[in-house]
């Protein structure tokens, strides 16, 4: 059996921008679904894939691990969000592939769930409205969900008075009360400030008992990470913008986190998740998938966080469902608990409407930011 072709896909939801990549074989009828969604990168990645398809062309499509290295390491040039994301997308399909030869679940494959089903918490979003907030908290606590993330951040500069701080603390005590105490929440700053100013606002919303504060200071900088994790008493959570497990070592090594998000489809794919949670697990820190985007890239989280042992919670789109019901015969939705069951089926438990995908492919989405000077802000 070779593989025959790959194919990505470019596709609008109205949210964000997403790509898929179709995997095929000579073998009728078998093929495999993969994600690389990257926001706002979806032509540079498509090429990536194309830039890959060479490698892999022939190949035997269960040597998973052979197709990664070569993937990797074909080239002078190795990492970064694209490459690496295109890397990703392959793998999860390949991955689908082997389990479907099997007529397994990959996370069967992997060694059998460890937990029948994942406790997921909805992306409320960013604003920076209080009342906003209390009504996006009463919508997923309608759908089921026991736990929520909030972006209240301004477009903040490296230094802010106590007027943005305000605003901030103003929103996350909304939260809390809206929550109430049975109930979780997390911050997402999305790297915006510096260790100066995380430090001044993890003291001001330590009392609301947020879970964890998500990407607190710029990715770029493991220094301004170290400096807010010897002042912080909230978790820090970090890695949704990070690669492969040479990039997550440094922040393991030195417990600089204890919650790490690498992304399925930015990340390495499965192949690399596994290491990368395993190597987590050693540390005794907590693995909670980033996991924003389009339905395969839930399907493969999902197996994941079935198999990690040290997996806590996964982060769920929960709007735009209808148009995801017209893409996948898997849409993920909590129970009352709060809870996402497995898919069902081989590989990834996964069918993709390959007509609807085809249909989907124009739009454009340019996330951007700006400070009221107008200066330019991180997104």
């Amino acid at each position: 059996m070779k593989i025959t072709a790959i194919t990505p896909y470019i596709a609008y939801n109205g949210i964000s921008d997403l790509v898929f990549v179709k995997v095929e074989t000579d073998e009728p009828g078998l093929f495999g679904w993969g994600e690389c969604s990257l926001p706002a990168k979806p032509q540079g990645v498509s090429g990536a894939v194309r830039d890959l398809e060479p490698l892999i062309l022939g190949a035997d499509p269960e040597r998973t691990e052979w197709a990664w290295q070569r993937m990797y390491r074909h080239a002078y040039w190795r990492g970064g969000p694209i490459q690496t994301s295109a890397l990703s997308g392959i793998d999860v399909a390949l991955w689908d592939i082997r389990g479907k030869l099997a007529g397994k679940s990959v996370a069967a494959l992997l060694g059998g769930p460890v937990r029948d089903k994942v406790k997921a918490y909805a992306n409320l979003g960013l604003s920076l409205s209080p009342e906003e907030f209390r009504d996006r908290v009463a919508v997923a606590m309608d759908m089921g969900f026991k736990a929520v993330k909030i972006y209240p951040l301004p477009a903040v500069a490296m230094t802010e008075g106590l007027a943005s701080i305000r605003q901030i603390v103003a929103c996350c005590e909304a939260v809390r009360d809206a929550l109430g105490d049975d109930m979780d929440y997390a911050i997402d700053m999305h790297g915006r400030p510096s260790a100066s100013l995380s430090i001044a606002i993890e003291e001001a919303v330590r009392h609301t008992n947020p879970m964890w504060i998500e990407e607190p200071v710029p990715a770029e900088s493991n220094a301004a990470l170290e400096r807010l994790a010897q002042h912080s008493k909230t978790p820090l959570a970090v890695g949704e913008r990070m690669f492969t497990r040479w990039a997550f070592r440094e922040v393991l090594e030195n417990e600089w986190a204890g919650i790490i998000q690498p992304d399925v489809s930015n990340a390495g794919g499965i192949s690399e998740l596994v290491r990368i949670a395993s190597l987590a697990e050693m540390y005794g820190v907590t693995f909670a998938p980033h996991n924003p985007n389009g339905p395969v890239q839930a399907a493969a989280s999902l197996n994941l966080a079935a198999y990690a042992q040290n997996f806590s919670l996964l982060e769920t789109r929960h709007t735009n469902l209808e148009w995801t019901g017209k893409l996948s015969s898997y849409v993920p939705r909590v129970d009352a608990d709060g809870y996402l069951a497995m898919p069902q089926g081989p590989g990834l438990g996964i069918e993709i409407d390959e007509g609807f995908l085809k249909s989907q492919t124009e739009g454009q989405w340019v996330p951007e930011s700006f400070r009221s000077d107008g200066s330019i802000a991180d997104w």
